[in-house]
C-alpha cells in the first residue's frame, strides 16, 4: 500500500487535475451520496442521503430520500432548496450555484496550499485557502483509474463541516435537463430569504 503525504503550493500540475479534467469533460453525472453535516459549536451531527445529479456547466440536484421530496439544486437560473417537511421552497436568486464542480473550480487560486495522500487506487487531496462563502478547507477524494470522485467535504472558518460520500457514479454524454427543473408542488409556499 502506497502512502504519500506532501505539503505543496497548488500549481498547474495539481493532484486535482485529473478530477477537474474529468468533470469538465463530462456532460452528465449521477450517483448516490451520504451527506454528513457537523456543527463545531454544538458538536451535533446530522446525516442524510439521496441521489445526486450534475451537468455542465453548473446544473446540479441533490434529491434526498429522507425526508422524501426534499432537494437542493440549481436549474440554470436560480439556486433553490425544497423543504418537504415544512412544505416550502426557498429561492436564492443572487447566490452562485455552489455545485461540486463549481467549488472545485475555485481551486485554481495559486495561494491555496494542499496536502495529499495516495492509498491504492484512491487519492485524497486536502486544500486550505479562501474559497468564498466562509469556506477555508476542502477535502476531495477520487479514484486514480477513472478520475471519479468518492469524497467531497467543505469546512468553514467556524469549524462547521459538510461532507459527501459518493458511490455508484455513472457518466453520460446526454443531459436530461428536465431533471434539474424546479417543480413546486401545489401546496408548497415559495419564499425568498433575501427579501425577508
Amino acid at each position: 500500500m502506497l502512502y504519500l503525504c506532501l505539503l505543496i503550493s497548488i500549481t498547474a500540475s495539481s493532484p486535482l487535475s485529473p478530477l477537474l479534467e474529468k468533470m469538465r469533460n463530462t456532460v452528465f453525472m449521477t450517483g448516490s451520496f451520504i451527506q454528513t453535516d457537523s456543527w463545531a459549536l454544538t458538536l451535533e451531527e446530522e446525516t442524510s442521503s439521496g441521489t445526486m445529479y450534475i451537468a455542465r456547466p453548473d446544473l446540479f440536484l441533490l434529491s434526498y430520500t429522507e425526508p422524501m421530496g426534499s432537494a437542493m439544486g440549481y436549474d440554470g437560473s436560480v439556486l433553490y432548496t425544497i423543504e418537504a417537511d415544512l412544505q416550502q421552497v426557498l429561492l436564492y436568486p443572487s447566490e452562485e450555484p455552489g455545485s461540486f464542480l463549481h467549488m472545485l473550480e475555485r481551486c485554481s487560486d495559486t495561494t491555496i496550499t494542499e496536502a495529499f495522500q495516495v492509498t491504492g487506487d484512491s487519492l485524497i487531496v486536502l486544500l486550505e485557502g479562501d474559497f468564498g462563502d466562509g469556506i477555508n478547507r476542502m477535502k476531495v477524494g477520487f479514484t486514480l483509474s477513472d478520475s471519479l470522485p468518492f469524497l467531497f467535504s467543505t469546512t468553514d472558518y467556524n469549524g462547521n463541516r459538510t461532507e459527501y460520500t459518493i458511490w455508484d457514479l455513472t457518466t453520460d454524454d446526454f443531459c436530461p435537463e428536465s431533471i434539474f427543473q424546479l417543480i413546486v408542488p401545489d401546496t408548497y409556499t415559495i419564499l425568498n430569504p433575501e427579501e425577508m
